[in-house]
């Protein structure tokens, strides 16, 4: 993959579309895949949430479920990209949606009971990963949840997915093993981590089997959660 930034403003107004395209191998739209992800939280955390932030938003596919799943708590999103923001904020509109800067980050300090990232990390350098993980970490309070999403780099399908998608030209994947290490080094405790997303819509009476999985390495997708201690 090519190592120039790619720019997603460029890709904002058309992004669910493109998305959409892209995701028809697996013959489900993006909002199948957004509650998906937006279920596992729910299913995994122990307590009501009083603030979740999700870290690199987008236009704000997964905050509508966000509100569903956790209508108690209060919803934040943010990313760097402007026009993305202002999509979300449209989307969304009784959601706070802001733009990831140094003075906005320093002013939500230890806020947030949750932060969710999905597909985020792949599109970060290497090298400035650590940096990532521990401005998240400064935004949770003290035993809050990280749930970190992140594409399986040896499925087949996911594979094909991202070498097609146009934004993820910068993409550098990460598998299970990194994303465990990089929340370890910066001292979360892992408290789970699961492989999903084994079936296409094709064999979706598969699909109750996926609970009995998640070991198994060959998910399209994976999570692991991490409690700031």
């Amino acid at each position: 993959m090519s190592a120039e930034k790619v720019d997603f403003n460029k890709y904002a107004e058309d992004y669910e579309g493109i998305l959409d395209k892209d995701l028809k191998i697996f013959g489900e739209e993006s909002g199948y895949f957004a509650e998906y992800k937006v279920k596992i939280v729910h299913e995994t955390s122990s307590i009501i949430p009083t603030n979740i932030l999700e870290y690199g938003c987008g236009i704000g596919l997964n905050l509508g479920f966000f509100k569903k799943y956790f209508p108690q708590s209060e919803i934040h999103g943010c990313d760097i990209s402007q026009k993305s923001i202002e999509i979300a904020s449209l989307r969304n509109k009784e959601i706070d949606c802001f733009i990831i800067d140094e003075e906005t980050l320093r002013d939500r300090k230890e806020k947030y009971d949750l932060i969710f990232v999905s597909c985020v990390f792949h599109h970060i350098a290497p090298a400035l990963r650590k940096n990532s993980i521990k401005q998240i970490k400064d935004l949770l309070k003290k035993g809050g949840a990280l749930y970190i999403f992140e594409h399986n780099p040896i499925n087949p399908v996911t594979q094909k997915i991202v070498r097609e998608c146009v934004w993820d030209e910068d993409a550098i994947l990460l598998d299970m093993k990194e994303t465990i290490s990089l929340m370890k080094d910066e001292d979360f405790e892992i408290s789970d981590k699961k492989y999903y997303l084994f079936f296409p819509a094709r064999l979706n009476f598969l699909r109750p089997l996926e609970k009995f999985l998640g070991i198994v390495p060959l998910g399209g997708q994976y999570f692991v959660k991490g409690l700031k201690k």
